[in-house]
């Protein structure tokens, strides 16, 4: 066995040798990590990554012309691409070396889930640049609505937020949306990021601070637009600008209103029609704040 032969594949050829499996078998069931979380650092993985010599054993998804070059990991439980873990440590750029990583999860020689500085990546096992952020709910799958700002899912975990945490990430994405557009500021737009923080806020009964937090963040504070914009015809563009977005942040929010009510048929759970608008600031799936509340109530001593 070459020297450089990684240990999950030591393991697997010892399975071979006891059980009779096939190795391939053998060699997905030991890279197939039930993990307790081991902290390690960014600065620790890349050290791996750039010490240690190619893994030359057998990719057991992907034919040899194809399989990407690996490095024996023992941080990350097996045979990882080089290329993966450089593209992870770009990703993490802003962070220092002594940043805290863990391994989430490691499907055989598929993928490997790590977390770092609040955010989840998956990587890839089967090609060399596959790198790419997920939702940061654990054990999520999905992809978040935008990568550091809004590091959640649309489908699902977005809405579970609160409405504080709606709003800090309604201010941050109009912030990166006005510097996006700095030299054109009034054909800045929050986007269909924005439409989703909305929609999760009208879940959450937040619509009001959470509209107004992405404008702010998009345009600037509005009873400040003649001092942040000193030419006139621009401050006025963008006043229009915002006018604009608030009356698309409405359209969006009235149609969302009505796909929860929709879902919940149209009645609150105590038996009342749903009917109030977004901005009353009631979870659009009661009919009062006083429902709401009581809603909270119980499932809180649940």
């Amino acid at each position: 066995m070459p020297r450089n032969q990684s240990t999950a594949a030591q393991r697997a050829r010892a399975a071979q040798r006891e059980t009779g499996a096939k190795y391939t078998a053998a060699l997905r069931q030991a890279t197939t990590a039930e993990v307790s979380p081991t902290v390690f650092s960014l600065r620790e993985l890349l050290a791996e990554c750039t010490t240690l010599p190619e893994w030359t054993g057998d990719h057991p998804e992907v034919d040899a012309e194809w399989a990407p070059r690996m490095f024996d990991s023992v941080l990350l439980a097996g045979p990882v691409p080089y290329t993966a873990v450089l593209l992870l440590t770009g990703e993490l750029a802003a962070m220092t070396l002594s940043a805290e990583m863990t391994m989430e999860s490691r499907d055989g020689f598929h993928e490997v889930v790590v977390a770092c500085g609040g955010r989840r990546f998956q990587l890839a096992l089967t090609q060399d640049d596959w790198v790419v952020e997920l939702c940061l709910v654990p054990g999520c799958r999905s992809y978040p609505v935008a990568t550091a700002v809004i590091p959640y899912c649309e489908n699902q975990h977005l809405a579970e937020r609160s409405g504080a945490e709606l709003a800090k990430m309604a201010w941050a994405w109009g912030y990166h949306r006005r510097q996006e557009f700095e030299n054109t500021p009034a054909a800045a737009h929050t986007g269909d990021q924005g439409n989703a923080l909305v929609t999760a806020a009208v879940a959450q009964g937040a619509f009001s601070k959470v509209a107004a937090e992405l404008a702010d963040g998009c345009y600037g504070d509005p009873d400040l637009v003649n001092e942040i914009y000193l030419n006139d015809s621009e401050a006025m563009a963008v006043r229009h600008a915002i006018e604009r977005e608030h009356l698309l942040l409405r359209e969006r929010a009235r149609s969302a209103a009505a796909h929860i009510r929709k879902l919940v048929g149209g009645l609150c759970v105590c038996g009342a029609t749903l009917h109030l608008a977004p901005w009353a600031d009631v979870p659009a799936r009661y009919c009062s704040s006083s429902c709401a509340s009581s809603a909270a109530t119980v499932q809180g001593s649940r």
